[in-house]
């Protein structure tokens, strides 16, 4: 399956990037604004694909150093349409925000927001994204109560995560095309999977503790921290906080209304992090295993296996593909 559509702003001159990315967007998902905070620096491109009702695009974006993009409540009052979006985080970090409820995306979460209220996405770095619109009817069809579920994580290494991120990597990465009756396939698939990790959200409990007045900002206080210190293997909860000066069954209960732990979490953000270092031109002449520990990791074989389940390939197989891609991206220009 290959995509109907590409768009990317290399095609405009600089000064007309933001404003083509915006109408872009608001032509491809709903009308929304967008701000950056180094427009001259901004590069990005989206790649679409519709499989039956469900319309997909895969975004990559660089050099914005911070991109919000937010739908105000007068835009969703004039929307003929209602959608449910839902953002993939591939790579780098998103913040949605929605419903008083902000939901810290990183690679492998997902997270959905309602079109017909006002919502925000933060990001704050380079990314790569995944973001499906689906007729609203559809979800809630499915899953009824699915709007108590808005800019809520599920988790990376939950179930239906893993196959959401696979299903959608294979129908961007696919050739030919589809017939109807085939595509409706494909687009109950995906519904399914999606439904299933946001059927886990339903705990009641963790839905009242994510109302909690400041969550959300402990939350990214926490996260911040981690972020800090990934690489000191000693990195622990009860390190965390008490640094932070909470106790650690607050931390545990922040993060299982995430649909994860702190330490899967930080397991997540250091294969990352390698992930981003081993592309890096910059740290070519560092071996795998300086790269592995220099992130706190403190076990070569058991990080290699760890990037493998994660992201597909080994290490070294990952570095060869991202420095011999960008030498031939390079040699173009």
């Amino acid at each position: 399956m290959g995509f109907d559509r590409a768009f990317s702003t290399l095609s405009l001159p600089p000064e007309l990037r933001v404003a083509g990315w915006t109408q872009a967007v608001s032509d491809r998902f709903v009308e929304s604004g967008f701000k950056v905070l180094d427009p001259e620096g901004f590069d990005a491109s989206m790649l679409n694909r519709d499989v039956a009702d469900l319309a997909l695009t895969r975004i990559l974006s660089a050099g914005h150093h911070r991109k919000r993009v937010t739908r105000s409540q007068r835009q969703a009052g004039r929307a003929g349409e209602a959608f449910f979006l839902v953002s993939l985080q591939l790579e780098g970090h998103c913040r949605v925000t929605q419903d008083g409820r902000e939901a810290l995306l990183s690679p492998g979460q997902f997270s959905i927001y309602d079109t017909r209220r006002s919502y925000e996405l933060l990001l704050e770095q380079d990314y790569q994204q995944a973001v499906l619109r689906i007729p609203r009817a559809s979800l809630c069809e499915r899953l009824p109560g699915c709007d108590q579920l808005t800019a809520r994580a599920v988790a990376a290494d939950s179930l239906p995560a893993r196959l959401l991120a696979q299903m959608v990597r294979e129908t961007c990465n696919g050739t030919g095309t589809l017939d109807p009756r085939a595509a409706a396939d494909v687009s109950e698939g995906i519904l399914s999977v999606l439904t299933g990790g946001l059927r886990g959200l339903h705990d009641g409990a963790a839905v009242q503790a994510d109302r909690a007045p400041g969550a959300g900002r402990q939350l990214a206080r926490i996260k911040a921290h981690a972020s800090g210190h990934l690489s000191d293997p000693g990195l622990s909860v009860g390190g965390i906080a008490q640094a932070l000066g909470l106790s650690k069954s607050y931390l545990h209960k922040l993060f299982r209304n995430e649909g994860s732990t702190l330490e899967r979490w930080i397991w997540s953000e250091r294969l990352a992090a390698c992930r981003q270092a081993l592309q890096d031109p910059r740290r070519a002449a560092h071996t795998i295993t300086e790269i592995a520990y220099g992130h706190g990791f403190s076990d070569a074989a058991h990080f290699s296996r760890s990037f493998q389940r994660r992201y597909g390939c080994a290490p070294r197989e990952w570095r060869l593909r991202a420095l011999a891609g960008r030498a031939a991206s390079g040699n173009r220009e």
